[in-house]
């Protein structure tokens, strides 16, 4: 055992004596030699622990991780996938874009007939025919007949987009300037 081990064990073991036993503790007079070691024992003490801890690696306590948020999901993330998909160049789009037309016709029918406030077959056959609009590019992504303007074409093979993302922009377009019309 160290010494200051054996030095600290017979201190408390007098302490102890010393509590129990009156005798002993009137035997211990505490001297000004007494109190003077026993202070120098604390402060040696004192300093063995302050370098013991100084010598001592530090270590950052490590939080663990966060709770993490479930994703949200975000509205109309699904249909832009879909437009995204449909407007692509790639192969195989034919059905999406397809499927796409159709659920944007269904919306322009509606957006026409509440604005002309018209049947929903009068509607659907201004749609069809290209009088629902003014835009070019629009009256031409649901009619096969009409062409897309020039300047769509032409912008479409520069920017490498196809004609039909510039016409379901323009239709998404005209829907909204439609349906802001009658919200005011």
């Amino acid at each position: 055992m160290r010494p200051l081990a054996v030095a600290g064990v017979l201190a408390v073991a007098v302490g102890l004596l010393a509590a129990l036993d009156r005798g002993v503790a009137s035997a211990i007079s505490p001297t000004s030699t007494v109190v003077t070691l026993i202070g120098v024992l604390g402060v040696v003490q004192g300093i063995r622990y302050a370098n013991a801890r100084r010598e001592r690696r530090r270590v950052p306590a490590d939080p663990g991780d966060p709770e993490r948020r479930a994703p949200a999901a975000v509205p109309g993330a699904a249909l832009d996938e879909r437009i995204a998909r449909a407007a692509s160049p790639a192969p195989g789009g034919y059905r999406d874009r397809r499927d796409l037309r159709d659920r944007i016709r269904e919306v322009s029918i509606t957006a026409v007939a509440r604005d002309r406030n018209c049947s929903r077959e009068a509607a659907a056959a201004a749609v069809d025919d290209g009088t629902w609009t003014d835009d070019g590019a629009a009256a031409a992504f649901f009619d096969t007949r009409t062409a897309y303007p020039l300047r769509v074409r032409l912008s479409a093979g520069v920017r490498g987009r196809s004609n039909y993302w510039y016409g379901l922009r323009a239709v998404i377009d005209e829907i909204e300037r439609i349906e802001s019309r009658g919200d005011a």
